[in-house]
């Protein structure tokens, strides 16, 4: 973790200094679903959970500018057989680092497409099961041996793609994430699609 704090103070520094005069920035939400895929996914449903963050835009040429920013996003999945409840909550500090090509199609109005990868880490979240009417819980990144559970990986990293349409100052778009880090050993990765909304300065 204090690895990617680092990071995250690097990058920031270097857009301060580096394109202060161009930056933009501006605030964003979303709605999406999350899900895992992999190995050890199957059985599990997918979530609909929110993301709110703050969101840089560093302009390199007419068509093509640097896309970063911090996002705080929950994920996680549910599933229910045999009479067993199980829902586990993930909350994570999202960090992008995206290419975005942008493609003029009138005044004030762009069609924006993203790619590149994003780093997370997993900050708190909590993991619930329920067998009849007894409800047992714990911290999802912990390791809890009283209960069973080992805890999920805090560190998560992957690939974002995106599209979406800027007008003036109004942002919406439609995102997808890839992960690439086991979140358990030999386990499943992250899986997630959302709808954002962000409003530029």
């Amino acid at each position: 973790m204090k690895k990617l704090l680092l990071l995250v103070a690097c990058v920031f520094s270097f857009l301060g200094v580096g394109a202060q005069h161009r930056l933009h920035w501006g605030v964003e939400v979303g709605l999406g679903m999350s899900d895992w895929m992999g190995d050890h996914s199957s059985g599990y449903n997918a979530m609909f959970n929110p993301s709110v963050g703050v969101k840089l835009d560093i302009p390199l040429n007419g068509l093509v500018s640097f896309q970063t920013g911090l996002n705080w996003a929950s994920k996680g999945v549910k599933c229910k057989e045999n009479g067993v409840k199980i829902s586990v909550n993930q909350n994570y500090l999202v960090m992008p680092l995206l290419a975005a090509f942008h493609i003029g199609t009138g005044k004030d109005f762009d069609v924006v497409l993203t790619a590149g990868p994003y780093l997370g880490v997993g900050v708190c979240g909590k993991t619930k099961g329920t067998v009849s009417d007894v409800t047992i819980s714990c911290p999802t990144f912990e390791n809890v041996p009283a209960v069973g559970w080992k805890g999920l990986d805090r560190f998560d990293a992957g690939v974002r793609i995106g599209a979406g349409i800027d007008y003036s100052h109004f942002q919406i778009g439609l995102n997808g994430e890839f992960g690439c880090c086991n979140i358990q050993k030999d386990g499943a990765k992250n899986l997630g699609i959302f709808a954002s909304f962000g409003y530029m300065f």
